[in-house]
């Protein structure tokens, strides 16, 4: 028998001595594993109060109740959040106009009386030989019963070491000191409080980021709008475009550039990061490059020089003083008649072109810094020619940089997809654009097992087709 069977054996004969206690004649345990699992799954803070206080009035008997809140109010100030008497039957209930945290505004603003000295006080106290009737504020608030109330238990609920809630649970006892519920009682109160602290900031947060979220999809629709809504008309080429972000407004960006002579301009570039902030930078370079044909005195394009594209692009984001903001870009010319591609590249990774007979070869020549950086940067230019047949794959770096599930990685590193799964991917498609962004893609998720992305992710597709 192996070691392993040896050992299940051994904790099978111990647990066979083991016995359950019955807990459920318990009715204590019962009612408090019953309170536990309704408030497990209460999201609203006035519905905590609703499953909590039937607990908290069957552990701590009272007459009355008053809950009081001192916080963001004056010294000495207090308001009134809730009350209850003997005479209903039910778990304390907002007052007067409903929900304390939402009608918090209306509620209002009272001074003095017995609960100003428990406030002033600061610490828990049980207080007896008053006269309530006398009492301006608890008075009006509980009524003829007031006269009947004689003690009462006032136990602070601490908020970052300040009691700014109370409650005063009154007794028609005068001699009323059952310490031991004081005790218990106050446990309750604060962990209570605790529970319907954290709700009201979970709705806080739920709040803040649905209006985060209605941002983002402004920021995005707009983004969207800024991107090509149709790809230039290319005598014997096809195109194709994937335009995927990670967090609703993303940094990626492409266009196009026609040129009086059928030559089209085509850039695709990925400002650093992603997120809102990396969106106006994207917008940011839209602008500068569409205003680059306003600066030249001449006849001359975007298509003309793409050297000089990038190097007014790199000036403008530099006088910009981004702090520490970058973009790569790849800026091409593509001559449709002859199919010479040009291309400059800034930071960005090395573009492919398949050829027809299915062999790869990366574009990473005339490269130079991301733009933004600096302005001491010579920029050049190459060119090479796509044969009928070829494919022009242009990407971003959200692509070979997705990682694979920890889980799924070698030495508890990130794996990433990186440029040779790119090049694989090509191997099983026609060279077609479309079916080269859906090879990309299937292999995307076999590697990361996601469809959530990391980064954005941007793919423009160009072949010349094989009959041009």
């Amino acid at each position: 028998m192996s070691a392993d069977s040896d050992q299940a054996a051994n904790l099978s004969s111990e647990l066979i001595d083991h016995r359950f206690i019955d807990l459920s004649a318990n009715p204590k345990i019962a009612a408090l594993s019953k309170v536990l699992r309704e408030v497990s799954s209460v999201k609203d803070p006035a519905e905590m109060l609703k499953a909590f206080g039937p607990w908290v009035g069957q552990r701590f008997p009272r007459d009355a109740f008053v809950s009081i809140s001192i916080r963001d109010l004056p010294i000495g100030k207090y308001k009134i959040t809730r009350s209850i008497t003997h005479s209903v039957k039910q778990s304390p209930q907002p007052s007067p106009t409903g929900n304390p945290w939402l009608d918090w505004e209306r509620l209002p603003v009272y001074e003095g009386g017995l609960i100003g000295e428990i406030i002033a006080g600061g610490e828990p106290a049980v207080i007896s030989g008053f006269d309530l009737t006398k009492d301006r504020v608890l008075s009006k608030e509980l009524g003829p019963y007031a006269a009947q109330l004689k003690s009462v238990s006032a136990m602070p609920a601490f908020d970052n070491g300040e009691a700014l809630n109370w409650s005063l649970s009154f007794h028609e006892q005068a001699d009323w000191e059952d310490l031991d519920t004081f005790v218990a009682g106050l446990l309750d109160m604060n962990m209570m409080g605790t529970a319907t602290r954290n709700l009201v900031f979970r709705k806080q947060a739920e709040t803040l980021n649905e209006q985060l979220m209605e941002q983002f999809e402004q920021i995005a629709k707009i983004q969207r709008q800024l991107l090509p809504d149709r790809a230039p008309k290319l005598e014997g080429f096809t195109l194709a475009t994937s335009y995927l972000t990670s967090n609703i407004a993303g940094g990626d960006y492409f266009d196009y550039f026609q040129g009086e002579d059928n030559r089209v301009g085509i850039v695709i570039a990925d400002v650093s990061g992603h997120g809102p902030g990396a969106a106006t930078v994207m917008a940011m370079l839209r602008a500068i490059l569409h205003c680059y044909r306003d600066t030249l005195e001449d006849s001359r394009s975007v298509v003309d020089d793409i050297a000089d594209v990038a190097r007014y692009c790199n000036r403008k984001l530099v006088d910009a003083n981004l702090n520490g903001e970058f973009a790569t870009a790849f800026f091409c010319v593509l001559d449709p008649c002859t199919g010479k591609v040009q291309w400059t590249r800034c930071g960005h990774n090395p573009p492919m072109i398949r050829r027809k007979d299915g062999t790869i070869i990366l574009l990473e020549s005339a490269g130079t810094l991301p733009l933004g950086i600096t302005t001491d940067i010579e920029f050049e230019s190459d060119s090479c020619m796509m044969e009928p047949g070829d494919t022009l794959i242009l990407y971003t770096d959200g692509i070979t940089e997705a990682s694979a599930p920890r889980h799924l990685s070698t030495d508890n590193e990130l794996d990433m997809f990186g440029v040779e799964r790119l090049m694989d991917s090509l191997n099983s498609c026609t060279g077609m654009p479309q079916c080269v962004i859906d090879s990309i893609h299937k292999a995307l998720y076999k590697f990361t097992h996601k469809l959530e992305r990391d980064d954005d992710q941007t793919l423009v597709v160009i072949q010349r087709l094989a009959n041009a």
